[in-house]
């Protein structure tokens, strides 16, 4: 694996990804040149959903919900955000500082919630298309 674990429980899986200088090896890593940065942070597997989304600081949270159906992998381009968890099985909170460069994973049933410490860029990806009706509100931040 091309990560460092930096946090991880049955719901959730925080990574800091390695850079390489010139080539990805194995399922995740990132790459800096010249050119700029290339991060591979999924390889195989079925994603339905795909979305870039940005927080600024001072700005309203994202998240402030879970899934019953969808599990999210969420990359850090750029920044730093304030990351709250909640497992709703155990009442277990996790607070985590998220940074350009962390791989998320968020299983079912694991309250989100995200507040930006600086302007920050995220690429997320799921296993399944996005639906309201997976949404539940559930206010951590």
């Amino acid at each position: 694996m091309n990560a460092t674990s930096l946090y991880r429980t049955d719901k959730l899986d925080h990574e800091r990804l390695k850079t390489f200088e010139r080539v990805i090896d194995g399922e995740a890593g990132r790459v800096t040149s010249r050119a700029g940065e290339l991060v591979r942070f999924a390889n195989g597997g079925t994603y339905q959903f795909a979305v870039y989304w940005d927080c600024h600081p001072g700005g309203p949270c994202r998240g402030n919900h879970y899934h019953l159906d969808k599990t999210e992998v969420l990359y850090v381009i750029s920044g730093r955000l304030q990351a709250a968890y909640q497992d709703l099985d155990s009442g277990e909170r996790i607070d985590l500082v998220l940074e350009a460069g962390d791989l998320v994973r968020v299983r079912p049933r694991l309250v989100h919630a995200y507040l930006a410490l600086a302007a920050t860029q995220v690429v997320e990806v799921a296993t399944r298309p996005y639906a309201q009706s997976d949404v539940y509100p559930h206010a951590l931040l």
